[in-house]
């Protein structure tokens, strides 16, 4: 029991390359300033969104983005990697902290305090955008990549706005702290 719960704290290659990919879909330039992924709330709500396809569609269509715009978006039952819990403001991992940590730890991602704010932003480091590049062409990735472009072109929220969202999800809405999310 105790080895199963620390499992679910440890960082993952799968992980570490699913958020490396995601950070990097969110930190490339528009007009020639560099972006980041704004906070944790932001990026466990699109890790989420990526992770549990059908939830994503259903999010999409609710507002308003025809499914035929957003390409072959599967929409598997079962989550990728292991299933998120519900926590304070909605889904969450608690391996976020190991698989931040051992990215931002071998040089792949920054963090950096967002303007105005006392949030953090995240983003790819010049290692990181070259090994995100290498794994969009590894046709594994393929899956990861179609989803983290579609969550950028149409659901490039606040994490606030993000978490409205989810709460209109029953899976979510009617989950209690801790509970795994189907």
């Amino acid at each position: 029991m105790l080895e199963e719960t620390r499992a679910r704290f440890r960082s993952t290659p799968e992980a570490e390359a699913r958020l490396l990919l995601l950070i990097d879909g969110f930190s490339h330039k528009r007009g020639g300033v560099r972006r980041s992924l704004e906070g944790r709330v932001k990026l466990a709500k699109l890790d989420f969104l990526l992770r549990y396809p059908h939830h994503l569609a259903r999010i999409l269509k609710d507002h308003g983005v025809p499914i035929e715009n957003v390409g072959s978006l599967t929409t598997d039952v079962a989550p990728l990697d292991s299933r998120m819990m519900r926590y304070r403001y909605g889904p969450w991992d608690p391996s976020y902290y190991a698989i931040l940590g051992a990215l931002i730890g071998r040089g792949l991602v920054e963090v950096s305090q967002l303007p105005g704010s006392r949030g953090l932003g995240y983003s790819t480091t010049v290692l990181g955008t070259e090994l995100a590049v290498k794994l969009r062409q590894d046709e594994s990735f393929e899956t990861i990549d179609q989803r983290v472009r579609v969550l950028r072109k149409y659901l490039d929220k606040s994490g606030s706005t993000l978490k409205g969202y989810l709460y209109t999800l029953p899976e979510i809405t009617n989950s209690t702290w801790y509970e795994e999310i189907s």
